[in-house]
């Protein structure tokens, strides 16, 4: 375990954030398809109307969590700076189509300005927090949890298949919010 984490650091510090960024697949809500977190960023289109090429990307945890809606609505707040800033923003969050468009709605951020990864392999690639890498027991039946998923926002998925990794990622996400396995909490 630790040679695989040592391995997974020399290769972060080889790999620059950006070029992990720019090569990440992610969803664009608008549309449901796949496509490069930074695409349409810095384009030929942009340069041509005299923005300078500078972008803001901002990666968040997963969407409707506090700490993403309070940062979304202080980006919110101050849109028009951005722009006057000549920075081209592009927001970055664990969640799905839905949950993309459910989010922006609710903080008023601009939906082509958003983009979701579902799975959170961009944050995993820079070695962002996932908590303590918890897991219900197997024992624990699937209907268990999604009955306690039931209680959740969001509820439980439409496929009960997902339920165990569903569940997994709140036990996850609540015990990071307790400051386990999220160092600086």
């Amino acid at each position: 375990l630790l040679l695989a984490a040592v391995r997974h650091a020399v290769a972060l510090a080889l790999t620059s954030p950006y070029k992990v960024i720019s090569s990440a697949s992610v969803i664009d809500p608008r549309d449901g398809k796949r496509t490069l977190a930074l695409q349409g960023i810095n384009s030929k289109m942009m340069l041509e109307r005299g923005l300078r090429g500078r972008s803001l990307v901002v990666l968040l945890p997963q969407l409707g969590e506090f700490d993403s809606t309070e940062y979304c609505e202080q980006l919110v707040a101050v849109l028009d700076d951005i722009q006057k800033a000549e920075l081209q923003l592009r927001v970055i969050g664990i969640g799905d189509v839905d949950a993309a468009r459910r989010f922006c709605n609710f903080v008023g951020l601009p939906l082509s300005n958003m983009r979701v990864d579902p799975e959170g392999a961009l944050h995993a690639a820079l070695g962002l927090h996932a908590g303590p890498g918890w897991a219900f027991p197997q024992w624990i039946p699937d209907a268990a949890l999604g009955l306690g998923l039931c209680t959740l926002p969001g509820g439980p998925p439409p496929a009960t298949s997902d339920y165990r990794a569903v569940a997994n990622a709140w036990l996850n996400y609540l015990a990071m919010c307790g400051g386990l396995g999220a160092p600086g909490t």
